[in-house]
């Protein structure tokens, strides 16, 4: 099957929380772009279903947004990550507070020293 998406994913691991009105489960993003992200978790929402979430991007700064559920894959813990897409993916609708940070993560990284 053919990538469908449109903007590249970069693989990033950054702690998540999530639920549909406050953010209290737990899991890691696998990949990130500047429209969604893929949220490995074993507790999962059904596609429609619109999340607020924290994604904690170092130790002071997180990052909150709206997303709607895209996808579900519902695994058991054990199996979280051998299998591939386990979890979530999310259509970021809105960010709650400045895009910038996540759109800096989610541009390819320029080696430093070049001219």
């Amino acid at each position: 099957m053919a990538d469908k998406r449109r903007k590249p994913r970069i693989r990033k691991r950054l702690r998540v929380l999530y639920g549909p009105q406050i953010p209290s489960k737990i899991g890691f993003t696998s990949d990130i772009s500047e429209t969604g992200l893929c949220v490995q978790t074993f507790l999962v929402y059904p596609p429609g279903s619109i999340l607020l979430l924290e994604l904690h991007l170092d130790e002071r700064h997180v990052m909150r947004l709206e997303g709607r559920v895209h996808w579900a894959r519902k695994v058991p813990p054990n199996l979280l990550r051998k299998v591939k897409y386990a979890g979530m993916g999310i259509k970021i609708l809105n960010f709650l507070g400045s895009p910038q940070p996540y759109i800096d993560l989610c541009s390819p990284s320029v080696p430093t020293g070049q001219p």
